[in-house]
């Protein structure tokens, strides 16, 4: 789906130097016009006070925009601190770029660059341009903290009294907004201003900055023309309106191949279940997933057939390749419109294209619902993709029918990592094999890392295991991918861990828990301010199966111990017969996102999990 960047430009560099520089002050107004036509016209004013002329950076400036915006007037200077002097901006120093994204193939997604010159300590820096806008529906939002802090900060629009807009505030410090509508002569006046905003600064694996980052969302709700009301987005049936309106007239071109194929992969399958699999499956395989994000087509699927014959598409385009599947073999199906994680909006919040980033099908079999997601290659039929859990799927029924459901998160026990270790000691040394199984989520994303890194593959599959004890000496000896099988991808292992037995006199002393997820994962709770966001929740099983060597004994075994609470959980169990020990180790994350309220629980439990796993046994010459 078409992503809305506009003035969401917000990740050009977050800064480490000391001294910081400032945004003195950042304003926009909006005009919103309606007179010979609807226009929209935004006219964007910073200044900022540069601390350190080395923080490059900071008067680097980037201006996105796309197809659908034009932006023109882009006037800068430069101001020395001591003469007061002013540089302007040359032209020809502005360039104009395309917004490379990673996973995007091709975009009309670009930006407007330039730096500024003769830039020294406690210089200033400000700079003004226009952006046109020339689709209504498909305004974005304005933002009120920057990663610099920002001294004074102001949004307005001025709209026509015949255009009514509506507006939703979200984000951290909205106590600090303060709102007011007035009038200007005939124009309704909406502001919100800012004083004293902190700077903002991103930390490692948390959410969207948008969860965080006060911002105001703006839209056009209705406009009245030669005394009849046009209607935008006053509420979700009008986006859905709009959204159907794009693939009513889609799906044109001869599917007598496509058809065939359908008949080709169901005709040995008896149950709707096991047809929508084979269908799902087969597009996994086949169609390339490769994102096109161009005007309209960022919006409109490819037809059905075209994404067949060509073997690749983007979200939409696979998404209504698998609908039309599903509905030539006779099962239900629907095209569904949905925003990932990164969105924190609802569509009732944000009846608007920003609310959807994300085109996916549901298919509704034995009255059971299922949200299909065919841009990943390895996600288990019946599973949502990781990123969509949890989040509002608009599913189109007919042209004035829809549904609003929200997508399951998938339960931790679905989600599983097994290891079924089998160990002996030798001298100082742990010898032993392991097989690893994963299933759901574990196994997509085992599976994607390798198909995307196949020159990496030994190393990674190393990893598997190592990333849980980097001492491990570890010779992969078997894998079993079982890709598009009901069946846990499978790792076989050889390995040894050396000095991790002690010989005191007649006894050795063993840590007998080799793989040690969260180990000392303790958060800073005084610096960390984010929460922190996981993939998906999971369960770890590990058992551990000790070959007491000859002539030794028990002379100490560990109390079991189980603790559990919200976020996370563990159970940790030992067993003896006459020669072996087996440890028991389960594992639960519980939570899709860990809020700063849940730190000092999920410090308290892994701080217990920590002191299980410095846990001994000893053994005693007979």
């Amino acid at each position: 789906m078409k992503r809305l960047f506009y003035l969401a430009f917000f990740s050009c560099h977050f800064l480490c130097a000391q001294e910081k520089s400032k945004v003195l002050y950042r304003n926009e107004i909006v005009y919103l016009s309606n007179k010979s036509k609807l226009e929209i016209e935004s006219f964007i004013e910073e200044q900022r006070e540069i601390a350190k002329s080395k923080n490059v950076n900071e008067y680097s400036i980037n201006i996105p925009y796309d197809n659908f915006s034009e932006i023109s007037n882009i006037k800068g200077a430069t101001i020395n601190a001591k003469t007061n002097k002013r540089n302007k901006l040359s032209q020809y120093d502005i360039s104009t770029n395309e917004l490379k994204q990673r996973d995007v193939f091709y975009s009309d997604n670009k930006y407007k660059h330039f730096d500024f010159s003769y830039v020294e300590d406690k210089s200033k820096i400000e700079y003004s341009y226009k952006v046109k806008q020339n689709e209504p529906r498909l305004l974005s939002y304005f933002v009120f903290q920057h990663e610099l802090q920002t001294v004074a900060s102001k949004f307005e629009i001025k709209a026509d009294p015949s255009i009514e807009i509506g507006y939703k505030l979200f984000g951290e410090h909205q106590d600090k907004i303060v709102f007011e509508k007035t009038k200007e002569g005939n124009l309704d006046v909406y502001t919100w201003k800012v004083t004293d905003m902190p700077a903002f600064e991103e930390e490692n694996r948390s959410p969207n900055f948008t969860y965080f980052l006060p911002h105001v969302v703006y839209y056009i709700k209705s406009y009245t023309k030669d005394n009849k009301k046009e209607t935008l987005f006053p509420d979700v049936e009008h986006l859905y309106k709009w959204y159907y309106s794009l693939v009513k007239d889609i799906n044109k071109l001869d599917q007598t191949a496509l058809k065939s194929k359908t008949s080709e992969l169901i005709k040995d399958k008896k149950s709707p279940k096991d047809k929508a699999k084979a269908i799902y499956n087969w597009v996994q395989e086949n169609i390339h997933y490769v994102a096109f994000e161009y005007e309209m087509g960022g919006f409109i699927p490819r037809d059905a057939a075209s994404v067949f014959d060509k073997k690749y598409g983007d979200c939409k385009d696979i998404s209504n390749l698998l609908n039309e599947m599903f509905k030539n073999a006779g099962i239900e199906s629907n095209l569904v419109w949905i925003g990932t994680r990164d969105k924190p909006y609802s569509f009732t919040d944000v009846p608007t294209p920003l609310v959807s980033n994300h085109m996916i099908a549901a298919v509704k079999i034995d009255k059971q619902r299922y949200f299909v997601d065919g841009t990943d290659s390895f996600c288990p039929f019946t599973f949502p993709s990781a990123m969509i859990q949890g989040k509002e799927a608009l599913i189109g029924i007919s042209e004035t029918d829809f549904v609003i459901e929200k997508v399951p998160v998938v339960d931790k026990k679905e989600n599983r990592l097994k290891g079924d270790l089998k160990l002996k000691i030798n001298d100082d040394t742990v010898l032993g094999t392991a097989k690893l199984s994963l299933t759901g989520f574990n196994k997509s994303y085992f599976l994607n890392v390798l198909s995307s890194n196949k020159q990496k593959e030994d190393e990674i599959l190393k990893n598997g295991l190592a990333q849980y004890n980097p001492k491990l000496e570890i010779e992969t000896t078997e894998v079993k991918k079982h890709e598009y099988e009901d069946k846990d991808a499978e790792l076989v292992y050889n390995f040894k861990l050396d000095s991790w037995i002690k010989k005191i006199g007649d006894k050795i002393i063993v840590k007998p828990i080799l793989l040690a997820p969260f180990k000392e994962y303790i958060i800073d709770v005084k610096e960390r301010k984010l929460a922190i966001e996981n993939d998906n929740v999971f369960t770890n099983e590990f058992t551990y199966v000790y070959e007491i060597p000859d002539n030794y004994q028990f002379d100490f075994i560990p109390e079991n111990s189980k603790k559990e609470n919200e976020i996370l959980s563990f159970d940790i169990s030992y067993k003896k017969d006459k020669k072996n020990l087996i440890v028991s180790q389960k594992l639960a994350l519980k939570k899709l996102v860990i809020e700063t309220t849940d730190f000092e629980n999920w410090n308290s439990l892994v701080n217990e999990l920590n002191s299980q796993y410095n846990q001994s046994i000893i053994l005693i010459k007979k």
